[in-house]
């Protein structure tokens, strides 16, 4: 496979640019839509490194199974596995009523703390995945 940087960095500058809308939306206390952000930050994040190392046509939305992907490349991503488990809860259960338990609404349903916590991931994830690619 054909390492492809030029495609991996359109990558990281949507991720960086979803991570920094997360942080607007956290500091307006819309934390719902924070996290949803986080989670799309660190799924495009992980794409950025897979396109890196040559991959192509990445369907996979699950954080969790992205980072399993990554460790062909790099067993250190691992550590980020947790991340994507918490992460993942975001994709959905943060914009449709159903995927959550009645009477919950997801605006009203995630705390500052869980946005909190998705930003402090994510960003942790987004520095990992940057220094592997800009070298």
């Amino acid at each position: 496979m054909k390492k492809n940087r030029e495609e991996a960095l359109r990558w990281l500058d949507q991720a960086e640019y979803d991570l920094e809308s997360a942080k607007r939306n956290y500091e307006n206390e819309i934390y719902a839509y924070a996290c949803f952000m986080c989670e799309q930050s660190a799924q495009k994040t992980l794409k950025a490194y897979l396109y890196f190392k040559g991959e192509r046509y990445i369907w996979e939305h699950s954080i969790q199974k992205l980072v399993e992907k990554c460790k062909n490349y790099d067993e250190e991503i691992t550590k980020f596995l947790t991340t994507g488990a918490i992460l993942d809860k975001y994709y959905l259960t943060t914009r449709y009523p159903d995927a959550i338990a009645p009477p919950a609404v997801p605006y009203q349903s995630f705390t500052r703390k869980e946005a909190e916590e998705a930003i402090h991931l994510t960003s942790e994830l987004f520095l990992f995945v940057k220094n592997k690619i800009i070298v």
